[in-house]
């Protein structure tokens, strides 16, 4: 029982102490109705299981502050010098990037000690960060994190990132809410992310992960994101709505994955983007509702060998009327595109065409799908190979 840990001392709110004080074989820690505040990211263990009770089982974070770099931090580093070291006290996670290092190239570390102004972490710098690249330090950092562990758990967790700003200056994937790293047999289910200032739910590499009637809401980042070589996922009867950025978005080589039963809408980008956009292939996105985003219901980008079937995209493009479609093909070839509908009922119609190709999209099958009523027409395809049969335009 997470009460049992729960202490000022803890900069976890006692979640770590909780998870540590379990035997290696596993175990459960039961998260109580109540507030529970984060200055840095809870690691979780293999067959653990961390369950709450819903929106009452809220994890929050302490707001995030920054400071610039006055020297430059060099690889292998354990201390960094900045400007304003008031905004931080030890204990806390910082992440440590600058415009060339970020994603998996920027540093996640705790501060040990301060002393004027140089910042002692507890692991060194990753890679350089320089003060021409805007070096800068943050407190910055995820709810979560399981690295490299199988049959991890969250369910009936509720984790609000309290960013109303709009904005955050590190609103990366490794800070996501939940992040998961080359995980196996990762569940996720029941979880609410909220505001969260980078992804709500983050799963990169590793197999065999589930992630089911999950809510992202209001993040700055995408609202679920799996990617980086992920293989055998499952993705269903989530919600993410008025994030940042995608609804869902597809990240490099994720393979053999099923996206089904979601709903995506008013999200910044796209419902769902990037599918095949960095050797993503053989993945299935089927039964979602993509309503309102700002780009494309569904994109489609720079990939081949997926399936887009029996969705329904409608009244997209609302962040550029005319400009994004139901369903987009961008430099896509292989690809089986069926039983969708791809519509606008708005007085004001914005979504250009039902399903669009572009670029290079070459030797896809469209078929039956249903495309009425959008603005600039129903179907648009270029390749000179692919086919279109049996839809009703």
């Amino acid at each position: 029982n997470l009460a049992d840990f729960s202490g000022k001392e803890s900069f976890t709110s006692g979640l770590q102490e909780a998870i540590d004080a379990l035997p290696e074989s596993g175990g459960m820690v039961w998260v109580p109705p109540g507030i529970y505040t984060l200055r840095r990211h809870a690691r979780l263990r293999r067959n653990v299981a961390i369950r709450g009770a819903g929106s009452s089982s809220l994890i929050t974070r302490t707001p995030e502050v920054f400071s610039a770099l006055v020297s430059e931090a060099q690889s292998g580093d354990t201390s960094v010098q900045v400007e304003s070291p008031a905004a931080f006290t030890v204990g806390m996670e910082v992440s440590v990037f600058d415009t060339a290092q970020h994603g998996w190239y920027a540093t996640h570390a705790f501060i040990m000690d301060i002393n004027g102004n140089w910042l002692s972490l507890d692991r060194p710098i990753h890679r350089p960060c320089l003060l021409e690249r805007k070096g800068t330090v943050a407190h910055a950092f995820s709810a979560f994190v399981g690295w490299e562990v199988s049959g991890c758990e969250l369910e009936g967790l509720c984790i609000d990132g309290g960013n109303t700003s709009g904005q955050s200056l590190f609103a990366d994937f490794t800070v996501s809410a939940i992040h998961l790293v080359r995980t196996m047999d990762a569940r996720v289910t029941r979880c609410i992310v909220r505001h969260w200032p980078a992804d709500g739910f983050s799963v990169q590499g590793g197999a065999g992960a589930m992630v089911t009637d999950c809510l992202a809401e209001g993040c700055l980042g995408h609202g679920f994101h799996p990617g980086t070589s992920l293989q055998h996922s499952l993705w269903t009867n989530n919600m993410g709505r008025n994030n940042g950025r995608d609804g869902l978005y597809f990240c490099m080589y994720v393979l053999h994955s099923v996206v089904s039963g979601n709903t995506f809408y008013g999200n910044g980008r796209h419902g769902i983007g990037g599918l095949g956009d960095g050797g993503d292939q053989y993945n299935v996105v089927a039964n979602n509702t993509c309503v309102s985003n700002a780009r494309h219901g569904i994109e489609a980008s720079r990939g081949q060998n997926n399936t887009i079937s029996s969705n329904i995209c409608l009244n997209n493009s609302q962040g550029e009327p005319s400009k994004y479609s139901g369903i987009g093909l961008i430099d896509v070839t292989g690809m089986t595109v069926n039983a969708n509908r791809c519509l606008d009922d708005q007085e004001v119609r914005t979504q250009a065409y039902g399903i669009e190709e572009s670029g290079a999209s070459d030797q896809n099958l469209i078929v039956t799908n249903h495309c009425r009523g959008n603005l600039t027409g129903s179907i648009r395809t270029v390749g000179a190979d692919t086919k279109q049969v049996d839809n009703l335009e």
